[in-house]
């Protein structure tokens, strides 16, 4: 066993009220069980899940001098993530960064942040323990594929094939107590990862970290891990966080009945396509514990879906949404708004959509361009792309880039936000119908959780859009 310092970090919030949904940092705990696998014990601080505040994740930080300090990076959050690279930095022998933000901006990530003596790009389980054994032996890490360091790029590294072969993460080093999920009441948490890459193009995703090639851990791998956090970690809750979690039919069937053989009495929320799912398919999740199912709709809109690339209907995912709904599962439903080649008109379309549809819980957003994406590059190119103030009440971001269009100025963006929480969340019979869905305390305080920020949200937009029509927009 080696004895370097490593420490593996996601960083604090920008204050300690600023999470209402503590994300697991799922990469920094496969790499820790990669790195012990390999002969090297990592500690993790998860900054956020902790809910610890600057002073306290300093002190935490300065306690031992560290061999290397292993950050995670989102974009919306990178200021925070900078300035706990900042207090990191005197307290350790190498300072390095992962993430999807890295990924986007792998050619600008080192000279834009001298402070780093390497950046991992793409899957790191690889890269990190050669990383580690680079700095075990002699400390030269030049010519480690997947690893950026200030005097070279990375070197491309091809996607791990063999997911089987990875080690479960490493959840005895994460405060596994201290994840919450709004949708899941008290029941105590736990997110899975059983699939990467996606092969479908839409125009705002990042597919940078993973790639375009869809790949799956067998069933049975799936099932012991499940196996695992149910009798290790008592999880009542599972978040399966695949892009596709249904596109391999035979093997979902088998994850299903899996779930069902061992009655763990599992609840448990995944993503799917809404053209991807069938009533018999539905009818197998159901059964296993599946209780809610997201699906990114996007737009009610073909001319939108097909700017996005979205390579899905209305009829689509109108069908889609009854289907789930017949077979007893709630939804969750992902609708943009701000589309370039769609008017004011067109966006509340889509609100209305959601509503006839019976989505449960919608969740709008702003068209983006995040680094990393084919919209992004577009939006450089053609000048269109800005960054304003975040809009939605469950974002981590302090801006937001968006798209200033014919069609869309920042106060109509502000404003078609503003419209979708009042028109979808406040309508007499959405309100009465959560409140009939009140099972416990949990459920009762995380709804009022959410619904304070959403009213609070609300208020503040449509202050904001009021004063900039004031101004005459922007």
């Amino acid at each position: 066993m080696s004895d370097l310092k490593i420490l593996l970090i996601q960083s604090p919030d920008r204050a300690v009220d600023d999470n209402p949904l503590a994300m697991v940092p799922l990469g920094l705990a496969y790499m820790a069980s990669a790195a012990r696998e390999s002969g090297y014990e990592a500690t993790i601080l998860d900054a956020s899940g902790e809910g610890l505040d600057w002073p306290e994740f300093t002190e935490r930080v300065s306690a031992k001098k560290w061999d290397v300090i292993g950050i995670t990076a989102l974009t919306p959050v990178f200021d925070a993530v900078k300035r706990a690279m900042g207090i990191c930095r005197p307290h350790t022998r190498y300072l390095v960064i992962g993430g999807a933000h890295p990924m986007a901006l792998s050619e600008t990530i080192m000279a834009e942040n001298p402070e780093l003596d390497g950046a991992v790009i793409g899957e790191g389980e690889r890269t990190f323990v050669e990383m580690l054994d680079a700095i075990d032996a002699d400390g030269d890490l030049s010519g480690i594929p997947g690893l950026a360091t200030p005097d070279s790029p990375a070197e491309p590294r091809e996607p791990i094939e063999q997911l089987d072969g990875l080690p479960f993460p490493a959840r005895d080093l994460l405060p596994t107590n201290e994840y919450r999920y709004a949708l899941a009441g008290r029941r105590r948490v736990a997110t899975l990862i059983t699939s990467r890459g996606c092969p479908y193009n839409c125009i705002f995703c990042d597919k940078g970290v993973c790639g375009d090639r869809w790949r799956a851990r067998s069933a049975a791998n799936v099932l012991a891990e499940i196996d695992e956090i149910v009798q290790r970690y008592r999880t009542q809750y599972i978040i399966f966080y695949d892009d596709l979690f249904v596109l391999d039919r035979g093997r979902l069937k088998e994850i299903c009945d899996g779930l069902v053989e061992r009655n763990y009495r599992l609840k448990w929320k995944a993503e799917a396509r809404v053209d991807c799912v069938d009533a018999e398919m539905l009818s197998w999740m159901r059964r296993a514990g599946c209780e809610i199912l997201g699906f990114g709709v996007e737009s009610a809109n073909p001319r939108g879906l097909e700017y996005l690339r979205k390579r899905t209907t209305p009829e689509i995912a109108r069908e889609a949404f009854a289907l789930t709904k017949s077979a007893g599962i709630k939804t969750v439903g992902y609708f943009i708004l701000g589309i370039p080649v769609e008017t004011y008109e067109d966006a509340l379309n889509t609100i209305q959509f959601a509503i006839d549809i019976g989505v449960d819980y919608a969740d709008f957003h702003v068209l983006s361009p995040l680094p990393g994406t084919p919209l992004y590059r577009q939006a450089r190119s053609d000048g269109s792309y800005r960054e304003v103030d975040a809009q939605n009440f469950i974002e981590k971001d302090r801006k937001r880039p968006v798209i200033i269009s014919d069609n869309w100025s920042e106060e109509k963006l502000v404003s078609i936000i503003a419209e979708a929480h009042k028109r979808f969340f406040m309508r007499p019979g959405y309100i009465f119908g959560k409140l009939l869905g009140i099972r416990s305390l949990g459920d009762l305080m995380s709804l009022m959780k959410l619904g304070t920020r959403m009213f609070s949200c609300i208020r503040d937009k449509r202050s904001k859009a009021a004063r900039m029509g004031r101004k005459g927009g922007g």
